[in-house]
């Protein structure tokens, strides 16, 4: 009878050391990479990417600001008379910055809204809005400077803008019938007593601070900004009175014949954007 031979003790041994060194050690999980600079999931106040401005109101988490407004659509035309007019005021400290032609007339103040109050709003406006007619809105000719200044050390800002002529009366009557009770039912801030309406179409940076004084407290427009003529101030008065000489009537011929139809309103949450459309025929 044959042999067998048993390998020993001490050759199995040499054979399992030879298959744990032929097995490759195991690496450790490398870290995952660092979010880059530019990804950012808190809002951070910073001007320069901005054009300057900063917010007038604090972030707070879980707040979304809301904005209700009259979104405009201009002609070609309008906005080259428009661009032209900015072109013709003398430089000011600050550049100024063109709106168009994107252009809108507001009806509220940004209002911060809690989640759970968005839908109820948004309802609520829906319901009222669809019992004000359509109409026909205008612009008057002549522009006109807005200040608007912030208390605290914020960002103040001019605004050239035309104000709201045929259609001021219902706009009054959307922030009466509509909006500011809506608003006063979630303890929100309403718009100004006695509203000048209007829609800027540019602005510009400025400070209203002297020497040992400042006048961000001065006295404001109905609409809730100073409108009256300051010294330091951008768009004096001289200026627009240049411009308004050579362009008011073209600014009243390149609108729409009998205006724009106004059958809706826009309301912007966050950065979502949602029509509500007027009472339908």
């Amino acid at each position: 009878m044959a042999l067998v031979d048993y390998g020993s003790s001490s050759d199995d041994e040499e054979g399992h050391a030879s298959q744990k060194q032929a097995t490759p050690p195991s690496k450790k999980p490398k870290k995952l990479p660092s979010l880059p600079l530019t990804f950012d999931i808190t809002p951070k106040d910073d001007p320069s990417l901005h054009q300057g401005r900063m917010r007038s109101r604090p972030y707070v988490d879980g707040e979304y600001n809301t904005h209700v407004y009259l979104s405009l659509s201009i002609s070609w035309k309008l906005s080259k008379i428009l661009e032209t007019i900015i072109a013709q005021l003398p430089p000011s400290p600050n550049p100024i910055h063109s709106l168009l032609p994107n252009l809108h007339i507001s009806l509220t103040r940004p209002v911060p809204l809690r989640r759970h109050q968005i839908q109820p709003f948004r309802d609520e406006l829906a319901s009222r809005l669809g019992q004000i007619c359509p109409f026909k809105l205008s612009l008057v000719g002549s522009v006109k400077a807005y200040y608007n200044e912030v208390t605290g050390g914020g960002s103040n800002r001019a605004f050239l803008a035309l104000r709201v002529g045929a259609g001021a009366r219902e706009l009054k009557k959307i922030v009466d019938v509509v909006l500011d009770p809506t608003l006063k039912k979630i303890h929100r801030p309403t718009y100004h007593d006695n509203p000048e309406f209007h829609t800027s179409f540019a602005w510009t940076l400025f400070s209203t601070k002297t020497d040992n004084q400042d006048t961000s407290h001065g006295n404001h427009s109905a609409s809730g900004y100073r409108s009256e003529e300051a010294q330091g101030l951008p768009f004096g008065e001289e200026d627009l009175n240049r411009v308004n000489s050579i362009f008011e009537s073209e600014v009243l011929k390149a609108q729409p014949a009998g205006g724009w139809t106004i059958s809706s309103v826009e309301v912007k949450i966050a950065k979502e954007i949602a029509t509500i459309p007027l009472k339908l025929a």
